[in-house]
């Protein structure tokens, strides 16, 4: 009796489990059909409040705002003061359209040493001493205001706000025009709390120059085996 009472027990925890996870992705489905900033912002307190476990799902995945020039989406911000994205299509008048959704970000690197990066406060932390995973789309724009030259990806991850912390992945050259899957797999020395990914310039140069690379659809942060 004992033994069926368990079974049971454990058949009813997986099925809620299943439950939530599929209210989640029709949250995300309903959400991203959306324009409206203030509903995106709402609807999103609320899913981060049913993350489904063993996931971490960012918030506004895709990126998802209004069209404009230096200006970070909703449920994101930028760790440098003057360093905010562009929301496309349409910035600066460049219409490079997303991987999903109706919008995605492009950040630049500068030749005067500085770049863009964007960040968010994760819906709930990263332990320390663990191999993590997620998915994302890159990609480069051929032409975007003399910021032309392809860049690469880097993923920083700290336990307080404005800080970028610890360098926890990068991505190869981003030189293609059409949108690649890239998957960034990392291990954490310590608690993460907060994630920034940043704009850096190609491996082994010497020199700092304008550049571009635009981001889309973040898949969840999901625990690995480490390799």
């Amino acid at each position: 009796c004992v033994c069926v009472f368990w079974c049971l027990c454990v058949l009813v925890f997986r099925c809620l489990c299943v439950l939530v996870g599929q209210m989640y992705a029709m949250a995300l489905k309903l959400i991203r059909s959306m324009k409206n900033t203030w509903h995106w912002a709402a609807l999103w307190l609320v899913c981060a409040s049913f993350q489904p476990s063993g996931k971490v799902y960012f918030r506004n995945p895709s990126f998802e705002d209004t069209p404009r020039a230096s200006a970070s989406p909703v449920g994101w911000y930028s760790v440098t003061p003057g360093s905010t994205p562009d929301i496309m299509p349409g910035a600066w008048g460049i219409n490079f359209m997303p991987q999903e959704g109706n919008t995605c970000i492009g950040l630049v690197t500068r030749s005067e040493n500085t770049t863009e990066n964007i960040a968010q406060a994760l819906a709930s932390p990263l332990e320390g001493g663990v191999c993590y995973t997620f998915n994302m789309y890159l990609a480069h724009a051929e032409s975007y205001v003399k910021f032309d030259s392809p860049c690469r990806l880097r993923i920083w991850g700290s336990a307080t706000k404005n800080d970028k912390g610890k360098l926890l992945a990068s991505s190869p050259l981003i030189n293609h025009t059409d949108w690649r899957n890239y998957k960034f797999q990392f291990f954490t020395s310590g608690e993460v709390r907060y994630i920034t990914m940043e704009a850096w310039y190609a491996p082994g140069v010497t020199f700092k120059y304008n550049g571009n690379i635009m981001l889309d659809h973040c898949s969840p942060i999901e625990r690995c085996d480490r390799a």
